[in-house]
């Protein structure tokens, strides 16, 4: 092959194949599938019953009830101190403690609204996890739920 521009044709020949290759490395880095760091972010979960609440809800001037029952959804170890998360173990009391705090310091206009069982869940999670060492409540679910 013969240059008659004094040898310019070899070098941005080489010069492509650079910006080619360098923007193929781009794009798999890019691209690559997710690596090992994906698997651990889903932890085992275990579900602790807490069972079923009647409380008086903050409401002044009328009396307002709330009728549900509760279950976490807890990732990590979960606590094992005289009967752990069984049915009447220390855990369990402290738990349903921390669950009426936030169930009874709520009004019935503040219940009935959109999205606010979404936000009670919240502060229920928030509440819980307060009083967990070593796991982490991340979903609350309600089998029933009523307000008088």
């Amino acid at each position: 092959m013969k240059c008659d521009n004094g040898g310019k044709m070899p070098i941005a020949i080489i010069i492509g194949v650079l910006v080619i290759a360098l923007l193929a490395g781009i794009g798999v880095f890019v691209l690559r599938p997710a690596g090992p760091k994906d698997k651990h972010e889903k932890e085992p979960t275990s579900t602790i019953a807490l069972g079923e609440f009647v409380v008086n809800l903050a409401d002044i001037g009328q009396v307002r009830y709330l009728k549900t029952d509760v279950v976490l959804e807890v990732a990590g170890r979960l606590p094992d101190a005289g009967g752990g998360h069984d049915e009447g173990g220390s855990t369990n009391a402290e738990l349903r403690d921390a669950v009426i705090e936030v169930l009874s310091s709520k009004r019935f206009a503040d219940l009935v609204k959109p999205g606010s069982k979404e936000l009670l869940k919240k502060d229920i999670i928030t509440a819980v996890n307060k009083r967990m060492d070593e796991a982490k409540v991340v979903a609350v679910y309600f089998n029933e739920f009523a307000m008088q």
